[in-house]
Parts: structure tokens; sequence; C-alpha cells
């Protein structure tokens, strides 16, 4: 079960994601070597903050909007992003999943060398059924994966990221609960990869930039 924490600790929780989901990182990188992107050279990005050591994902396997897995086979062969959400969220899915958008818009026009996709993963099982996600993708991109399963299952994709997740109960709200949830976006290489981080606020023109330097793509 997802925590449930009081309205009047929101706030708190938000604020303190940031530092946790840092720590989160860091504690993941130094439990086993791997090849170190910091013995290249610099990669110079304006919003994302690369990883200083590639890691691969733990196992985890979820279930997309029409009923496929989505795990770590999922991710090989190309670029992922990954934001995390739930479709009731009344602002920051929506802002993000329409910039993801304008993002895949703007990739598509550039007509990249290297392929890539993007991932909505819900953190709220609960109500986020199949049916559900599959609306919710085709009203932003019917081509972004919607994905979720259990909570263990989440939380073997969550916790190594960094993502935070809390259900919030509330009076004020008919849905009887929220999510609070973190708004960074993932992105994963064609390794299967933690490879960089693109925390808010985002920027579509920026997070193509960024992805063009980290990926190496070419235009053709």
């Amino acid at each position: 079960m997802s925590q449930v924490i009081p309205n009047g600790k929101t706030l708190l929780f938000i604020s303190t994601g940031i530092v946790a989901l840092m720590l989160g990182v860091t504690v993941w990188l130094s439990q086993t070597p791997s090849p170190r992107i910091s013995d290249l050279p610099a990669t110079k990005t304006q919003k994302a903050t690369v990883l200083p050591e590639l890691k691969a994902l733990p196992p985890f396997s979820l279930s997309d909007q029409t009923g496929r897995r989505f795990n770590n086979q999922s991710l090989l062969g190309q670029w992922t992003f990954i934001s995390f959400g739930y479709t009731y969220c009344p602002d920051i899915c929506p802002t993000t999943l329409a910039m993801l958008t304008q993002l895949d818009q703007q990739l598509a026009a550039q007509v990249i060398s290297a392929p890539y996709q993007v991932a909505f993963v819900s953190i709220d099982p609960e109500r986020d059924t199949p049916q559900r996600l599959a609306e919710y993708m085709d009203y932003f991109n019917p081509a972004f994966i919607g994905a979720t399963g259990s909570e263990l299952e989440l939380q073997r994709l969550t916790r190594p990221l960094g993502i935070l997740y809390a259900k919030v109960m509330t009076e004020k709200c008919a849905l009887d609960y929220v999510m609070d949830h973190s708004a960074s976006i993932v992105l994963v290489d064609p390794q299967g990869r933690y490879h960089a981080l693109f925390s808010p606020p985002h920027d579509a023109g920026l997070m193509l930039d960024d992805f063009l330097t980290i990926s190496g793509n070419t235009t053709l």
C-alpha cells in the first residue's frame, strides 16, 4: 500500500523529495561498479543531470495499456523517457505529457538517427486501469506507453530511481485522495541503463537540445 500522509505535510513531502531523490540515486549508484561517464569528456547540458555512472535498472514488470508487459526488455534498443504520475492528476501530469508531446513533435521534425519512446508510469494502479490509461494516452499521444502494476513492482522501479510518491487523503476533493509524486523525468539509454534525469520545470526545447547532446544523435 502507498504511504498515507495528512494534507498538512504535503509541502514538506515535496520539499524533502528532491533531497531524498538525490540520496536514493547516490546510494544506488554506489552499490556496484559500472562504466563511468566521468572517465569520458564531460557532457554539457542545460537542464539534464547526467549520471556519473551507468546502472542497469533492477528487474521490474508492469503492464501497458494494451495488456503487454512493460519491463526491462521493453527498454532495450531505444532511448526511453519515463515520467511518473496518475491520470487523475489535476496539473503536473497533464502539463508534463503535453510537454512530452511537444518534445516528440520536435524530435520527429529533427529526423534523428536513434529510436526513442515515451512511457508514462502510473503510481495509482487502484484507479488507473488499462482502459483508462489507453484513453489517457490517446488524448495526449497514442504512441506513448501507459503502464502500471502492483505496488511491489512499482517500488522495484521507482525506488532505485529515487522517484517518490505518496497517497494523500483529502476532504476537499471528490476523488477522496490525490497522489503526491516526483515530477522528474528519467532518461534510460538503449542498454536499459539509468542515464540522465530531467528535473522540473520542464522545457521541450531545452530537453531536445540536451537529449541530442546526451544521446549523440545526429540529424538525417
